[in-house]
């Protein structure tokens, strides 16, 4: 995932990922308007409630399409629900949290005759949900572009490369090592699952005319509930006490939460549009790659399955 967020004069953080099923080291945090640049780590349950507030932001994040009818969104244990354009979807900050979760989506399907995408989104959030007294309750995003990840990209992508381009010319301070050396997950189980062998991801160019569809999303009223509920689970089989993230997640939190309110000042203030805000985060692509390759690959169809003789 690549987030950043928009106030444009100060306050503004930046978070990547590195596509690796770790909770606490994947996600990395900049916050840009120190002098010295420091890498920081952030949790993924940080990362999450940062995705939600209102903040105007750029969001990178990955969807996954499958040929099963009516997948079932309630049995995801790796994704996380946002509304786009007004309709609440289930995305996954990597796509190794997309291929983690299909053991735990519920379907019946033949593994043989199971075929996916994996599809990279370029969100912003332009608008937001109000509640009746006209309070900010979280971001509506609004979709920019998507194309559908290789083989090599779905089970390789790194989205540091996006950090990378926008800092080239500066000096960066990684203290994210000595973070997690120690922070500590404390059920074994998902230590071992963080280095589990994924089945290795093929591309299937015999299929001419797909038909994929997304996961089916609960509707707007059962959001909160069930995304919360799924985070409380989480925690829970991590072995992750409320107590113990508690600190942390001030760390994380508190000047973050304490700046939201000046960036939605700000976003009234400078009146910027939805082309504007667009306009940014095509400004990121073009600094890692031509605009017509990326108009190239969003035309493009990678059917994706897993190789059968592992």
């Amino acid at each position: 995932m690549f987030l950043e967020t928009l106030d444009y004069r100060a306050n503004d953080v930046l978070i990547y990922s590195q596509n690796k099923f770790n909770f606490s080291d994947n996600f990395k945090i900049i916050y840009k308007n120190e002098k010295v640049k420091r890498v920081r780590n952030i949790s993924y349950f940080d990362v999450c409630s940062i995705v939600k507030n209102p903040a105007p932001k750029n969001l990178i994040v990955y969807r996954l399409l499958t040929n099963v009818n009516h997948l079932d969104a309630y049995s995801t244990k790796y994704g996380y629900f946002i509304q786009i354009n007004g309709r609440v979807e289930l995305i996954y900050f990597d796509p190794i949290f997309a291929l983690k979760d299909l053991r735990h989506l519920r379907f019946d399907l033949d593994p043989e005759k199971f075929r996916f995408k994996i599809q990279q989104v370029g969100l912003t959030s332009l608008t937001r949900k109000l509640d009746t007294t006209g309070k900010s309750l979280e971001a509506d995003f609004s979709e920019v572009y998507s194309f559908d990840l290789k083989a090599i990209e779905a089970q390789h992508q790194n989205d540091k490369i996006y950090a990378d381009a926008i800092f080239a010319f500066e000096d960066i301070i990684d203290e994210s090592e000595v973070q997690s050396k120690q922070f500590n997950i404390s059920n074994p189980e998902y230590k071992n699952d963080f280095t589990e062998h994924l089945p290795n991801i093929l591309e299937d160019r015999n299929i001419k005319n797909p038909n994929l569809n997304r996961v089916n999303s609960p509707n707007a009223e059962k959001l909160t509930d069930l995304r919360e509920e799924i985070i409380d689970l989480l925690k829970q089989a991590l072995g992750i006490k409320q107590t113990e993230l508690s600190d942390q997640e001030r760390f994380n939190q508190s000047s973050f939460q304490k700046d939201a309110q000046q960036f939605l000042e700000t976003g009234k203030k400078v009146g910027l549009s939805e082309d504007q805000l667009k306009e940014g985060l095509f400004e990121l692509f073009k600094s890692t790659g031509k605009t017509s390759e990326l108009t190239e690959r969003q035309r493009e169809s990678v059917i994706l399955r897993f190789d059968s003789n592992e």
